[in-house]
């Protein structure tokens, strides 16, 4: 999230200094992150007994096999079987679709130049890179504040009720947006509440977040052989929301503008909102062990 966000702060300097050659750096980036990985990262090897138990810890009696004898699909088949792997699926996949179709849409929607027939939408284009730059820096710090809110906030509700109270703010983001997209008539003061209310949905929404990463958490303990297979089910379903979130945004931007970009947002919500009852009901799935303080009632 952190090189999500600064990507895309940074997009509107780089494009003003840069223009189309800004999409170059992304070539340099791509070939740090290799040196990285080929320089930075050893293959693991056999070790001690020590060094065995501490592996089993991080990554599983499962995941250390898995490393010394390859790939296996059986363990996949298994892990996939389980119920309480599929759990958190639709929210997570729905979650990462808003962010997705946000980070990969919006900039294009106020960038652009003012289309004929979106006279009444006062977000659609007309914007300076620079400018967006500056409004997405400030997204940043008010979602990064909720992050660490919300994050310290596990103690006292139950992680469903985060994810719940996030998604709500959520939908007054877009609500907010909705009237400031159409505020075109309306005085600074007015502007500026509806701003202000923007930014609370956006902080409320970044609970979200660490909820949805702390029960994936908890689902992988449920499976301490499997948690890298977990972990990477959980990652692809993530680059499958983004996928998703980046299509409907975009053709309903092209559609309806900046308001169907809104619409498509809040629909994702909805859909991420709607299996979090049934999963408060299976939350005794996860997360409970003997070893493990009272959860949260909240």
């Amino acid at each position: 999230l952190a090189g999500i966000g600064l990507g895309l702060v940074a997009a509107g300097g780089l494009w003003e200094l840069l223009d189309r050659n800004a999409f170059y750096l992304n070539a340099v980036l791509y070939g740090v992150s290799f040196l990285i990985y080929r320089y930075g990262v050893t293959e693991s090897r056999p070790g001690t007994p020590a060094d065995m138990e501490r592996e089993v810890g991080e990554i599983g009696a499962g995941g250390v096999t898995g490393v010394a004898h390859g790939f296996s699909l059986g363990r996949y088949r298994e892990v996939l079987t389980s119920r309480s792997v599929w759990l958190l699926a639709p929210t997570w996949i729905a979650v990462n679709a808003f962010l997705g179709a946000w980070t990969s849409q919006s900039i294009f929607q106020l960038v652009d130049d003012r289309r004929p027939g979106f006279e009444d939408q006062l977000l659609m284009g007309g914007f300076a890179p620079i400018q967006v730059s500056i409004g997405l820096g400030i997204s940043m710090v008010v979602f990064f504040a909720g992050l660490f809110y919300w994050g310290n906030r596990f103690k006292r509700y139950r992680r469903t009720t985060i994810m719940a109270i996030g998604i709500g703010g959520g939908l007054l983001m877009v609500a907010a947006t909705v009237a400031l997209n159409h505020s075109e008539t309306w005085g600074v003061v007015a502007r500026i509440a509806l701003g202000l209310i923007a930014a609370g949905g956006l902080f409320v929404l970044a609970g979200a977040t660490p909820a949805a990463l702390g029960m994936l958490a908890d689902i992988s303990e449920e499976h301490p052989d499997d948690r890298g297979v977990i972990m990477g089910l959980y990652s692809v379903f993530l680059a499958v929301g983004q996928v998703i979130g980046s299509l409907t945004g975009g053709g309903a931007a092209e559609w309806m503008g900046v308001d169907g970009l809104l619409l498509v947002s809040a629909g994702l919500l909805v859909i991420a909102l709607l299996p979090l009852r049934w999963l408060r009901g299976s939350e005794h799935l996860v997360g409970v062990g003997p070893a493990m303080s009272r959860p949260a009632t909240g």
